[in-house]
């Protein structure tokens, strides 16, 4: 996904003289191929993620295109006052990149993790957020981020999962990625939709990636089923766990229930590898495929699964 990143501002950089990508001394691999192509494009402000934001308030002002691109535990969190007056409340288009949201960056400890930025986010006015799963979706988030007249944030988590999807999408939103006419079916994003749709295949129910959360998407796809299994790694409070409830609860006509897999509400408590992170939530790999069955199975009598 990464790749697809760099690909994507290069090309971007190359066909608009006016896109400029500020990065908070962050990235240099990821902006190799754009710093060598348009060079004067690229502005490494360093360690200045405040700043970053007011600047890219004032160059969209003048017309330009702005990517603010940090870790999503500095940007967007630390920069929250900023975004929502320099940017919201002036509807400046411009696109926040927040790379290893999630628990990615274990080894760096609480401080590099980040499990609550969709949750400080949604309740900003004028702002969308996406949560795309691999190369796929982050092509088809970044198009429309581009053609955005407001701001727009961008959530880049484990970059290394396998891929969900085989061809080029045409929207963001929600996306089937396996199919089945059980009553469970699973719901993920970002990083979790790759392995949501291995454990959805091995228990042969439906799968959906939902790669935009706000404005969220509508529940056709879903409302057939009549328990929903959220996937995420974001707290669910104020994330997709949360977006999903709440879109529910204004449907008159969809009853369907919700089970919640997120991270859970504490802080790391020792460093080691993204598998290990994800186990003190009861989130890695294996942790969710055992959990998720259980689950299936407690749920299997009610509703004659």
């Amino acid at each position: 996904m990464r790749s697809m990143l760099s690909k994507l501002i290069s090309r971007s950089a190359k066909e608009n003289s006016n896109l400029y990508v500020l990065s908070g001394d962050h990235g240099y691999e990821l902006f190799d191929e754009m710093r060598k192509a348009t060079p004067d494009q690229f502005i490494n402000a360093g360690v200045s993620e405040q700043a970053m934001i007011g600047y890219a308030s004032g160059m969209s002002k003048v017309g330009l295109r702005p990517l603010i691109y940090g870790l999503a535990s500095f940007i967007p969190v630390r920069v929250m006052e900023q975004i929502k007056l320099d940017l919201c409340l002036s509807k400046r288009p411009a696109i926040i990149l927040g790379d290893g949201a999630g628990v990615v960056y274990t080894t760096l400890g609480s401080s590099h993790q980040c499990a609550e930025d969709i949750a400080c986010l949604r309740p900003l006015p004028n702002l969308s957020v996406y949560s795309p799963c691999d190369r796929f979706e982050l092509e088809v988030c970044f198009e429309e981020a581009m053609k955005a007249d407001h701001p727009v944030y961008i959530r880049i988590g484990k970059s290394d999962r396998p891929e969900v999807h085989s061809v080029k999408l045409n929207h963001s939103g929600i996306h089937a990625i396996h199919e089945s006419s059980k009553s469970v079916a699973l719901v993920a994003t970002g990083a979790m939709s790759s392995i949501a749709q291995e454990i959805g295949k091995k228990l042969g129910v439906s799968v959906y990636s939902i790669s935009r959360i706000k404005p969220f998407p509508e529940l056709e796809l879903l409302k057939k089923h009549a328990h929903l299994m959220v996937l995420e790694e974001h707290s669910k409070y104020g994330g997709l766990f949360s977006s999903l409830a709440e879109k529910i609860s204004e449907d008159v006509h969809c009853n369907t229930k919700l089970t919640s897999f997120s991270l859970e509400d504490h802080f790391a408590h020792q460093c080691g590898s993204y598998q290990y992170a994800l186990s003190e939530h009861q989130m890695s790999d294996a942790d969710l495929h055992r959990r998720v069955q259980a689950r299936i199975l407690e749920l299997g009598n009610a509703l004659k699964f």
